[in-house]
């Protein structure tokens, strides 16, 4: 598996490129702004899906321009589809370009749902909290999860905008702590990645809220 991450629009979002190098067939994950850029790195590969973590437009502000360039599937939790064209603030779509009205899903995603990319195998785990469709993909050969805004280099994922739970937040990190080993990497929604052992060692948040 090769995995690049481009941070992209006004608030850095990590767009993931997940390719199999064997046959060049790749997934784009949370693709919230510059959609060119995005493109100028596919032009290698064969995109074969859309992917987002949660519906909060600025990880889905581009998939409605991928979707029309490419004509491949979209996937997103189904309870995250209230969301997706939401600008949570007055104006927000505006600031991070992006391209509304947002398609609906193609494909649901469910939790421990697979997706095969050649020899690479994505599996979801559906961690609510953030919002209440948030999902994250484990690739267990490279040991890497891509945890949206579940969980930050020194932080979590908020509560306070429409959908979130601190409860089921609470459960999630739970959750991702007692499945993952130490060594895994986390390829964080926004900024820089993490490991599970750094955060399980330093983050404050997880002490105050586990």
């Amino acid at each position: 598996m090769l995995l690049k991450v481009l941070p992209v629009g006004l608030l850095s979002v990590n767009c993931s490129l997940i390719v199999d190098e064997e046959n060049g067939k790749a997934l784009v994950v949370d693709p919230g702004a510059d959609a060119q850029k995005i493109i100028r790195e596919l032009e290698s590969y064969e995109l074969v899906g859309i992917v987002a973590t949660h519906g909060h437009i600025d990880h889905v502000g581009q998939v409605k321009t991928l979707k029309e360039r490419f004509n491949v599937p979209f996937y997103m939790h189904p309870a995250d589809t209230f969301l997706i064209n939401d600008p949570i603030w007055h104006g927000f779509e505006r600031q991070i370009g992006a391209n509304l009205p947002c398609p609906e899903p193609d494909i649901e995603l469910k939790d421990q749902m697979e997706i095969k990319l050649g020899d690479t195998t994505l599996r979801i785990i559906h961690t609510p909290g953030h919002t209440p469709g948030l999902c994250c993909l484990y690739e267990e050969k490279s040991k890497t999860l891509i945890a949206g805004d579940l969980l930050f280099r020194g932080g979590v994922g908020r509560w306070d905008l429409p959908g979130g739970d601190l409860n089921a937040l609470r459960n999630s990190l739970r959750r991702i702590f007692s499945e993952l080993e130490d060594d895994v990497l986390v390829i964080c929604g926004h900024y820089e990645e993490t490991t599970i052992g750094q955060e399980r060692k330093f983050n404050p948040y997880l002490r105050q809220l586990l």
